[in-house]
């Protein structure tokens, strides 16, 4: 059987890169698509010699630095990529893969982190990162991404299968693709973590650096805590982050998995604001021992024991999370049923699942996701 897996843009190690090199575990023999491959920025990682068949976006000049600007024209761009002598396709999409074009005699799956976020429910974000926020440049932006949200509802039709890394981004899916999908939540290395007995006093936040993380009003919240966070992280924000925080925060900037690992196996809470579509740094700090101090909406109340693994709270404000950890800090809770929280998240525990779905949908030959 011919395989061929359609990724967006590959341009650092992050959560989709890493379902990624999974996929190539379990299918070796597997060819990669993508709109954009940048592979100076793989070095040291699984994905160091993948070989990568791309769009004719990889020609435009300095495309390594607009890419997610061009949004836009990323529909013609997956559209032209040829998968036709494939028998499987497995599209990972967050944005367009899943309108990879393919034919009655392929099967084609997609795993769907959530529909297109920037035309569906974070609109806002994408003209604020993209600076498309003033009155006449929005009402044009505004009228584009409406032309992608119909492209991206149509587009949904091609996949003959949906699986959704979480049960909130299948609720998304019903809600703006009117299809059904199958639950399989994203692989997570559990086993690389060591918990340390005893925690330390810092406090810590890994994440993109990028408008929707909220990391400012995290920052704020420690400010007025005056407790000691550690932000780890790259992104169009680093600057505004580092200009903001006060003696209390580091700021490391991109880091390495192996020092990650190193602060999540000592930090007294891990800290997040963003609504995810799933949170895999979530679990890797339950892994830790790490308990999890999380706004309650997206995939944190599916990763989160409430009040046994870690603390929800209601509000995306500095404020509200402020409340959290003085009310965490009254607590006692147990490293142990964070690691065995985590466990249910486990490379293996994904690859049987994964597996055994889509030998189900060959073997069937239906569409069971289609309304």
């Amino acid at each position: 059987m011919k395989v061929a897996i359609v990724h967006e843009w590959l341009s650092a190690f992050g959560g989709s890169e890493r379902l990624l090199a999974q996929l190539l575990k379990m299918y070796p023999q597997a060819d990669v698509f993508a709109l954009t491959h940048f592979p100076a920025n793989f070095q040291n990682t699984e994905l160091e010699k993948l070989n990568v068949k791309t769009t004719f976006m990889q020609k435009i000049p300095h495309i390594e630095r607009h890419y997610r600007k061009l949004l836009p024209i990323m529909p013609f761009a997956i559209e032209s990529l040829d998968v036709s002598e494939y028998d499987l396709v497995l599209s990972l999409s967050h944005a367009v893969a899943h309108g990879v074009k393919t034919h009655d005699r392929q099967t084609h799956i997609s795993y769907i982190s959530t529909p297109m976020r920037y035309a569906w429910h974070m609109r806002d974000d994408y003209l604020k990162l993209h600076h498309l926020d003033k009155p006449l440049i929005r009402l044009a932006a505004n009228g584009t991404l409406s032309l992608l949200r119909r492209w991206d509802a149509f587009a949904s039709a091609r996949s003959d299968a949906l699986i959704a890394n979480s049960n909130w981004t299948a609720s998304h899916i019903r809600e703006a693709w009117g299809r059904n999908s199958q639950v399989v939540y994203p692989a997570v290395d559990v086993d690389r973590f060591m918990p340390c007995k005893q925690r330390d006093t810092f406090y810590l936040l890994v994440s993109r650096l990028v408008p929707y993380k909220m990391a400012d009003e995290i920052v704020r919240a420690f400010n007025t805590l005056g407790l000691p966070l550690v932000i780890v992280g790259d992104g169009p924000d680093l600057h505004h982050i580092r200009r903001i925080a006060k003696g209390n925060i580091t700021v490391m900037g991109y880091q390495p998995d192996s020092v990650v690992t190193e602060l999540m196996n000592r930090a007294k809470a891990f800290v997040y604001m963003a609504t995810e579509d799933f949170g895999i740094a979530m679990v890797e700090a339950q892994a830790a021992g790490c308990p999890v101090i999380a706004y309650y909406k997206g995939g944190a109340s599916e990763i989160v024991h409430d009040g046994e693994t870690g603390l929800l709270f209601e509000e995306q404000t500095a404020e509200a999370l402020a409340k959290a950890v003085k009310e965490f800090k009254k607590m006692e809770l147990n490293s142990k049923a964070a690691v065995d929280n985590a466990a249910r998240f486990s490379t293996e525990r994904f690859r049987r699942e994964f597996s055994d779905y889509i030998e189900g949908i060959i073997s069937s030959g239906k569409s069971p996701s289609a309304q």
